[in-house]
């Protein structure tokens, strides 16, 4: 039973999860110290402490891990969460050639999940580049980790794929601030051609990290096949990968108008339209995970991000409150017992 699954996942979180993922923030955070360049460091030092609930929420998909395998994948899944962050933010920062960037920012991620990637040039488009090695540290921290999952090299080319399409997705949504949208929708619609998402949804899909947290999750398990994880890809991206950036973008919604960050809200016509349309990919996304092994595993994670969400106060907003309202008539109870639960914990970490 899903309630039952996610009460489980719930204690799992705040009693094994979150512990272990804030002793690796503070080891980080020792480590980003002592990066000479003050620009770099500052990103390294900020990304760590005002984006930490987003390695707390990637280190989730261990519970898709077999028990044994647990601990480590949650050390990897938030390295890799950690790395993402990373480059989000230095990759927003002014550039001359923004997408080029991005893009030799994002091959990091790719080489992470690369055992015998070798370490390349990531910062030759950026204006700083002396990290101290922070970000190579990184890369190795999760080559190491990917290396001892015993499925790994089955799953590979997936791995590879998902970490390349994520990089991709972040490299164009930021070059969209700098640019505008045009190379931003000229591309996602290559990627979406055939499918029943629009173009933005596809690349709000491909520009989150959760359909590769998904995938390094499955190759702890050694009975996995290149044709299940492909499965489950399919069932994160877009589906629920689309979701964490949707949301995202509608609780930080005044943030974003303020500071003048990109929205994929901004593509539709309304906010009735954006209510009804995030809506049905909540139901696109429940029929593709009710498909999954485990797949009671993959519903709590679902319920799990939309809670993650709907539980700010950007939730609460004028703009907001519809979309809450379709969403929550669609994903049922257990979406109201994990906003409960977040509610409490949010208070709790003020």
């Amino acid at each position: 039973m899903l309630m039952i699954a996610l009460v489980r996942a719930l204690a799992l979180f705040a009693v094994s999860i979150v512990p272990s993922v804030r002793v690796q923030l503070r080891a980080w955070e020792r480590v980003a110290q002592t990066i000479p360049d003050p620009t770099l460091r500052a990103a390294a030092l900020n990304s760590l402490r005002d984006k930490a609930s987003n390695a707390e929420a990637a280190a989730v998909f261990s519970t898709l891990a077999p028990r044994a395998r647990r601990r480590e994948v949650i050390a990897l899944l938030a390295g890799l969460q950690i790395l993402t962050d990373f480059l989000d933010t230095i990759s927003e920062m002014a550039v001359a050639q923004p997408l080029r960037n991005g893009l030799a920012l994002h091959a990091a991620l790719v080489d992470a999940v690369q055992p015998r990637a070798r370490t390349a040039s990531y910062y030759r488009h950026h204006p700083q580049q002396d990290d101290g090695g922070y970000l190579a540290q990184l890369v190795a921290f999760c080559q190491r980790h990917v290396d001892a999952l015993p499925a790994a090299c089955v799953i590979e080319t997936l791995l590879v794929r998902a970490a390349r399409r994520c990089g991709a997705g972040q490299s164009y949504t930021h070059d969209a601030i700098h640019r505008g949208p045009e190379t931003l929708a000229r591309w996602a619609r290559a990627e979406a051609a055939g499918s029943d998402y629009r173009w933005w949804e596809v690349a709000a899909g491909a520009s989150s990290s959760v359909p590769l947290h998904a995938l390094v999750a499955l190759a702890s398990d050694a009975r996995m096949t290149p044709e299940e994880a492909a499965r489950v890809d399919a069932a994160y991206c877009p589906g629920i990968g689309s979701l964490t950036v949707l949301l995202d973008n509608l609780v930080d919604r005044d943030a974003d108008t303020h500071v003048g960050g990109h929205s994929y809200l901004v593509y539709y016509d309304s906010v009735a339209h954006v209510a009804s349309r995030i809506a049905e990919i909540v139901a696109m996304a429940q029929t593709a995970t009710s498909r999954l092994r485990a797949r009671r595993r993959h519903e709590t994670i679902l319920v799990g991000v939309l809670g993650f969400y709907l539980s700010g106060p950007g939730a609460g907003t004028d703009y907001a409150r519809p979309v809450r309202k379709h969403v929550l008539e669609r994903a049922g109870p257990a979406l109201w017992l994990i906003l409960r639960v977040m509610r409490v914990r949010r208070r709790l970490d003020l």
